[in-house]
């Protein structure tokens, strides 16, 4: 997966990497891991509801399949002076996705520390645990300093592999209750978040029906066809992870 340190995002769509776990796995021996990377509410090239309705249509097909949820990791770059009405927005709406039965699953993690001196690094850090996330630590997630990637994400992993799958409420409220992605809890923060930021009504309700705003469009790019991915992860019934470099990532482990 492609890490940006610049000003322009990278992760454009959402991205599937698939990892073979060892033989001696002390959990899941001999599974493959399937990675899920998404674009955050940050992106400098789409708007907040397109990223939303993507990561939604990615969550519904998935659990439609009967894949459900492992773990979910929201990353946040230690090097930001302040936090940002974008990155409010992402953090609010990653909580309600997630909401009482996933918090457990969640991990809440700093990067880019190799990008600032350490003692402003760990001021930021206690803020964000003692402020901005406060609340989701208190209700189970666990924090994470990323500060060597290379050990530390393989970390992050081991740590949420422990833990066994659950359904999010967003998953919930597309596939079982039959809600359309502006109807969901998590769309109805978006539209309220959004409308607070522009001081206008936001542009939230698509007139299309649920099934055609479900359904993968010229827009919705998913490294190829979304509905041929997720009849081949029906086909191989992989465990499921996604871990990112930006805001929003998903881990999950099928049976």
């Amino acid at each position: 997966m492609e890490v940006n340190h610049g000003l322009e995002s990278c992760t454009r769509h959402i991205g599937v990497t698939t990892i073979q776990l060892p033989e001696d796995h002390r959990v899941w021996p001999n599974r493959r891991l399937v990675l899920v990377d998404t674009p955050g509410f940050n992106d400098t090239n789409q708007a907040e509801y397109e990223t939303f309705r993507r990561i939604s249509i990615w969550l519904a097909q998935s659990y439609d399949i009967g894949t459900k949820v492992t773990g979910l990791v929201y990353l946040h770059a230690i090097g930001q002076t302040r936090m940002t009405a974008s990155a409010l927005l992402s953090y609010d709406v990653f909580h309600t996705i997630c909401r009482q039965n996933a918090v457990s699953r969640v991990v809440v993690a700093t990067s880019q520390w190799d990008t600032i001196a350490l003692p402003i690094g760990e001021y930021r850090e206690n803020e964000l645990r003692t402020r901005w996330w406060k609340k989701i630590i208190n209700q189970g997630a666990h924090y994470q300093r990323i500060e060597e990637p290379v050990r530390d994400i393989p970390g992050i992993i081991e740590h949420l592999l422990e833990k066994h799958a659950v359904s999010i409420q967003i998953q919930e409220e597309l596939v079982d209750m039959d809600k359309r992605v502006a109807e969901t809890e998590a769309g109805k923060k978006l539209t309220i978040s959004l409308e607070k930021m522009l001081g206008t009504p936001s542009a939230m309700h698509p007139s299309q029906g649920k099934e055609e705003e479900l359904t993968d469009s010229g827009l919705f790019s998913v490294e190829g066809a979304l509905l041929e991915r997720v009849e081949r992860l029906k086909e191989m019934q992989l465990p499921s992870v996604s871990v990112r470099a930006t805001p929003l990532i998903k881990i999950s482990v099928t049976p």
